[in-house]
């Protein structure tokens, strides 16, 4: 089933519009990635989207649609990876100035997602252009 999850939500976000809203700083939209994680964990989940479509390049329908796949399919997944505990930022990569990647694990009691976060400076501002999750631990090591 977090295939299919899985598959759904990366397929929709590939779809992105112009931007709407852009961060001067790199440290204002690490806060911003880190807020939408914890309102995630807060169980508020079209929260932790829309959130989105303010500040990101994705287009409003396929924000749209990413939160009525993460709300359907939420409760299906709680049963078999528990309790949601947390998140925890596990990795950052920077290509120069321009492009980054946030790596977050969402913490559950048996089992984990990660969510990555894509960021890019087009010199004028950041904004966030994708991001997505999954349940595969092989890019982590």
């Amino acid at each position: 089933m977090i295939k299919i999850i899985c598959t759904a939500f990366v397929s929709l976000l590939f779809f992105v519009s112009s931007a709407q809203s852009k961060f001067t700083t790199k440290d204002s939209l690490n806060s911003f990635c880190d807020k939408i994680m914890q309102t995630i964990v807060d169980g508020k989940y079209s929260e932790g989207i829309q959130l989105f479509r303010q500040k990101s390049v994705m287009d409003a329908s396929v924000i749209d649609n990413v939160d009525k796949t993460l709300n359907e399919q939420m409760p299906g997944i709680l049963p078999y990876y528990g309790k949601m505990l947390g998140y925890e930022l596990i990795e950052e990569k920077a290509l120069k100035n321009a492009l980054a990647r946030r790596k977050y694990i969402l913490k559950f009691e048996f089992y984990f997602l990660t969510f990555d976060f894509i960021l890019y400076n087009n010199n004028t501002g950041w904004t966030v252009s994708n991001f997505y999750y999954k349940d595969e631990t092989k890019e982590l090591f």
